[in-house]
């Protein structure tokens, strides 16, 4: 499998919000439990949601950190863990879908990252939502 990677020309706070809201209505219209959702961009999470009930956001600092030491998907990681040694025994790693890295341009600047569903339907949640965000624009 191949990695398309959305790439952005501009992101900021308000696109975070706007992505958040994408997550909301896709999962609302195919009635999927709550999930977990943050958006992390320039060193600061400027935007997460714990569903009422869930107390730990450690799968969401996991599945960032992988998407953040990679500049992949964590979908694409865990698809070819052989080219990550590196990573595969790290305790910070879950080898799972559900981060998505955030490219301006060229470069890294941050991950949205879902965490509640089956990890590839995560990681496809993620997409859905980044293509209904910019549908939007």
């Amino acid at each position: 499998m191949t990695e398309e990677l959305i790439k952005f020309k501009e992101f900021d706070n308000d696109r975070a919000l706007k992505f958040f809201e994408a997550v909301q209505k896709i999962y609302q219209l195919k009635k999927l439990q709550a999930v977990r959702i943050r958006v992390y961009l320039d060193g600061d999470i400027v935007f997460q949601k714990i569903p009422t009930g869930k107390k730990t956001d450690e799968w969401l600092n996991r599945k960032q950190f992988i998407v953040m030491a990679s500049g992949h998907s964590s979908l694409y990681v865990f698809d070819h863990q052989d080219e990550f040694p590196w990573l595969r025994h790290n305790p910070q790693v879950i080898m799972t879908g559900g981060g998505y890295p955030i490219y301006v341009g060229k470069e890294l600047r941050g991950c949205f990252v879902v965490s509640g569903l089956d990890h590839r339907d995560d990681h496809q949640l993620i997409v859905n939502a980044i293509k209904e965000m910019e549908q939007k624009r």
